[in-house]
């Protein structure tokens, strides 16, 4: 009975949608419209700052529209969402591309007009774990009918990446083409690499307000949020000694462990910024461990749940095989190893080469070129 009510309620909601879209796109496309839609944050993502930044360097004439805003969770929020949706809906239908960085309702369960062009960024450099189409009906995923009646991840005219190896991963968990994800680099690289000086500017910033971080060495702690589940943080911090090193920790926004501040950094800095002033980095099946790779910072994953979470989820990548020197099941495994001043730099290189293959200051401008020749043809 409640399969029936929810894919009732499923095909009500997207024929509504579908029937005041049919008005929408009688409006005519704004010339050079880009918009950018993401539910990830409220804020536009570096990523869509960057792609901003690099769209108008040379087209002037070019208008850009952001749209950024998450599902709110009370029922009232949810409510006023439904309207926001419908502004979604208007400036997809008056676009010339759409760019969005994961799943967008309006975007892929609506048919749009053929000329539109719709670039997934997707908010990962990777995907370590599973995602999208690999995990539905799982716990951390998507409901089967609401991800089938709804069309999860449809209508994509390209999906950025950034190596030959994650096109395999993206074209299982996006369900499309393999020729339709491209390697052209995300635009995160660019700003990691400081191709506009503006994360140096942050890290001095940063630098300043908390000048602890320049008298020791500093140990970043970055897990993955886990739906349901509390993160394992007593066991790292009994394992470091404090005398020796800062531990950072920087959690998923969305989880809800509460953690001493004296471990805590102002959420106006980003993971980016920590991770240029981190000598080490800690994470578990966070992507966070590719952008970590660019600055050529010392990794290590800490997967104490291993088993339990390949059964919530799933991973794409086995690291106990491909960084099996820096995944350990015990984080005083990795704290020797920190102390030992080792490190498997053949095996980081080998990980690295594999999965990020544009790294260069050029990520952005591949993507806005790649656009612009689709618009020619």
């Amino acid at each position: 009975m409640r399969k029936i009510i929810l894919e009732c309620t499923l095909y009500i909601l997207k024929g509504t949608m579908s029937f005041i879209y049919f008005f929408i796109k009688l409006f005519p496309i704004q010339k050079n419209k880009v918009l950018m839609i993401s539910r990830q944050s409220n804020e536009p993502s570096i990523d869509f700052k960057v792609l901003q930044d690099e769209i108008l360097k040379n087209n002037s004439n070019w208008k850009v529209k952001m749209l950024c805003k998450k599902i709110p969770k009370n029922i009232y929020g949810k409510i006023k969402y439904c309207f926001y949706i419908i502004k979604c809906m208007y400036h997809i239908g008056t676009s010339n591309v759409c760019i969005v960085e994961g799943y967008v309702i309006p975007v892929s369960a609506l048919k749009h007009k053929k000329k539109l062009i719709i670039v997934q960024i997707w908010h990962a450099m990777g995907a370590i774990k599973k995602f999208g189409k690999q995990v539905i009906n799982k716990k951390e995923g998507s409901n089967e009918i609401v991800a089938n009646i709804m069309k999860m991840h449809q209508n994509y005219t390209f999906v950025t990446c950034t190596s030959n190896a994650t096109r395999e991963i993206y074209a299982e968990a996006f369900g499309i083409e393999k020729e339709k994800i491209l390697v052209l680099g995300m635009p995160r690289i660019d700003y990691l690499l400081g191709k506009n000086k503006t994360i140096d500017n942050r890290v001095e910033d940063l630098i300043r307000e908390y000048p602890k971080l320049k008298e020791k060495q500093n140990i970043l702690y970055v897990p993955t949020f886990r739906k349901g589940e509390n993160i394992c943080i007593d066991s790292l911090i009994n394992a470091i000694d404090m005398n020796k090193y800062n531990l950072i920790i920087k959690l998923h926004p969305l989880e809800k462990s509460n953690i001493d501040n004296k471990y805590t950094i102002n959420s106006k800095y980003n993971t980016f910024e920590l991770l240029k002033i981190s000598d080490y980095i800690i994470t578990d099946y966070s992507a966070v461990a590719f952008e970590a790779t660019i600055l050529n910072k010392k990794v290590f994953f800490y997967l104490y749940d291993l088993e339990k979470y390949e059964i919530m989820r799933g991973l794409n990548i086995n690291l106990q095989e491909e960084m099996k020197s820096v995944t350990f099941k015990d984080i005083k495994n990795i704290i020797d190893m920190i102390e030992k001043k080792e490190y498997p730099y053949e095996e980081y290189e080998k990980f690295k080469e594999k999965y990020i293959e544009t790294i260069d200051t050029q990520n952005s401008e591949r993507i806005v070129n790649h656009i612009k020749s689709i618009m020619k043809q």
